[in-house]
């Protein structure tokens, strides 16, 4: 159950403006493009996320790798298959946008992954992953709405 929505909205629709968003922001940061466009959609799903505290967790896939799955006590929201094997996933951390950033870039360099292309602003970071026969692109955001939270978005597919 999504709390905090707009009123008038439902939890459901919130929760498909939430994935659809993240899905843009996925797809540009995949493609290395960014326009007004997409920074709109950042912005709608910011205020759109859920807070840790308030978020309801979602199995990932069993066919999920292990050594892809974001670090302990991250809330998974949202998980999405796409064609080519690829899996979109949404979650949002307890954590500020700092020692977020520390986490997934520790995991992802213990778990065996290369780390490349990233980029690292005020309040949002990204960079692709590649290793253990997938690649990759993660992003993560503070949320304006969730002191302390901070957005995170994946997605994986297999390498070549």
């Amino acid at each position: 159950m999504m709390r905090g929505r707009a009123a008038g909205g439902s939890a459901s629709d919130g929760v498909r403006v939430l994935v659809g968003a993240a899905a843009l922001l996925l797809a540009g940061a995949l493609t290395g493009c960014e326009s007004a466009g997409q920074k709109a959609m950042e912005s709608t799903a910011d205020q759109m996320s859920v807070c840790a505290r308030d978020a309801s967790a979602v199995e990932l896939p069993a066919a999920f790798p292990s050594k892809a799955a974001l670090p302990d006590g991250y809330v998974v929201t949202h998980v999405e298959s796409r064609a080519g094997g690829r899996v979109v996933v949404t979650a949002v951390s307890p954590k500020p946008f700092r020692a977020t950033l520390t986490d997934m870039q520790a995991t992802y360099a213990r778990n065996g992954w290369s780390l490349s292309e990233g980029e690292v602003e005020a309040d949002d970071a990204e960079s692709n992953f590649s290793g253990n026969g997938l690649k990759g692109r993660w992003a993560i955001r503070a949320m304006d709405a969730c002191r302390g939270n901070t957005a995170v978005s994946l997605v994986t597919g297999r390498a070549g």
